[in-house]
């Protein structure tokens, strides 16, 4: 059965570290926060300031990811998901990079 697609952004530097441990390391609170469109996931690091960053594609099961309610749905016209623990990449994944110079 094939998963459902999500998407994970990080700095570009990060990606690199990323892609290259072949893992996406979980956060201070034990969750990788992730968005069902890559531009949405851009949204979370816009808001740091951030204007260069990248999106990694990732497949996993739904039942793997719980909505995310720390943040406005409203405010961020996106709502937010996370998968407890760190992902381990296939190698296969997909990654590309924004730029919101505004």
């Amino acid at each position: 059965m094939a998963g459902m697609k999500y998407y994970h952004a990080a700095p570009r530097e990060i990606m690199v570290k990323i892609a290259g441990e072949g893992i996406i390391k979980k956060s201070w609170d034990g969750m990788v926060y992730l968005c069902k469109e890559a531009v949405d996931s851009c949204k979370f690091l816009i808001m740091r300031g951030m204007k260069e960053m990248s999106v990694i594609e990732i497949e996993l099961d739904e039942n793997e990811v719980a909505e995310s309610y720390d943040h406005s749905e409203a405010f961020f016209k996106c709502k937010a998901y996370m998968h407890n623990g760190d992902i381990k990449l296939t190698g296969k994944e997909r990654i590309w990079d924004y730029s919101f110079n505004v």
